[in-house]
């Protein structure tokens, strides 16, 4: 059972692997909230498309996302769930406009932000080390909106790897829709 976030990335490295039983190694997920003990709607990311060990509580969609950015679209929405610091303290109190300022820079002109909505932020309690009796506490950011693409293929490296930091912590992915 999982207990606290930490543990969610052992978990699906466990029940995804591809074809030939191996685990994915690229495994990317995006939580919406953290409750744990109850189900937690997330999205997952990986490059290949994983076979699953089914639980009950475990839902898969699948989502051609590339085929859009290849495509005529010209703008998509967007969502992410992020920490642009490794370090506790400069994640504290980030403003809206150092976000979009740092959301931009990530995106390395393979896309322009052309709407940016902010929130919920959310506090991250997480156990740093197995060992560790107490948990640790880190602040992180929500930004959703629209993309104008400049660069689709660019965009698509940008998708496959995580955004900023603590992707063990669901973390990083920004999805397009």
């Amino acid at each position: 059972m999982i207990t606290e976030p930490s543990q969610i990335k052992a978990s699906l490295d466990k029940y995804i692997s591809v074809e030939d039983g191996k685990p994915i190694s690229d495994i990317q997920y995006r939580l919406e909230w953290y409750r744990i003990g109850i189900s937690i709607p997330m999205d997952v990311y990986c490059s290949k498309k994983p076979s699953m060990q089914l639980r009950p509580e475990c839902q898969i969609t699948e989502i051609k996302e590339f085929e859009v950015l290849r495509g005529v679209v010209l703008e998509v929405n967007f969502k992410i769930f992020v920490i642009p610091f490794k370090n506790t303290e400069k994640n504290e109190e980030l403003e809206e406009d150092f976000l979009k300022k740092w959301f931009t820079k990530q995106l390395k002109k393979s896309a322009a932000p052309t709407e940016i909505k902010f929130g919920p932020n959310n506090r991250i309690y997480y156990r740093a080390k197995a060992k560790d009796s107490g948990l640790s506490q880190i602040q992180s950011y929500s930004l959703s909106g629209k993309l104008r693409v400049i660069d689709s293929e660019k965009l698509e490296k940008i998708i496959s790897a995580p955004v900023g930091y603590y992707s063990e912590l669901g973390c990083g992915l920004l999805l397009l829709d």
